[in-house]
């Protein structure tokens, strides 16, 4: 994935967990919904396995290999993005809770507010309504 994969949607989620946060884990059969029932309007949903890199930037195989077992568990369609080693630019170096969710708009920018904590599908529902309206118009 590329920033051009934002240009397809008018809001992309980037959801930040990690492979042995239980509250993320717990989290991810709602962001599916999400991703199932939102992609007609516009929104992604991605899946960003924080715990995947080291901190060199070095691919931790076992953290990849479990993501793949949660996605096939869960039946995840969205994707689980693995980061680079600079961190998608920098954007995640300042996590320091998982799960972490920010929005990105079609130019590939962080928009809106950057939510810690994990949330129902309805309290999603509501702030990608929220971030929705602040980016298109």
């Amino acid at each position: 994935y590329t920033e051009d994969m934002f240009a397809d949607y008018d809001l992309t989620m980037g959801n930040v967990f990690a492979t042995w946060c239980t509250a993320c884990i717990n989290e991810i059969p709602d962001l599916q919904k999400l991703w199932e029932e939102m992609e007609d309007q516009g929104i992604c949903v991605t899946g960003i396995v924080l715990d995947s890199i080291d901190s060199l930037g070095n691919v931790d195989e076992d953290a990849v290999e479990k993501a793949k077992v949660l996605a096939q568990k869960a039946e995840v369609t969205y994707p689980f993005l693995i980061p680079d080693a600079g961190y998608l630019n920098g954007s995640l170096a300042g996590i320091s809770a998982v799960p972490t969710t920010f929005f990105v708009d079609k130019e590939g920018n962080i928009v809106g507010e950057t939510y810690t904590g994990s949330r129902s599908y309805e309290d999603w529902e509501s702030i990608i309504e929220k971030e929705l309206s602040g980016v298109v118009q």
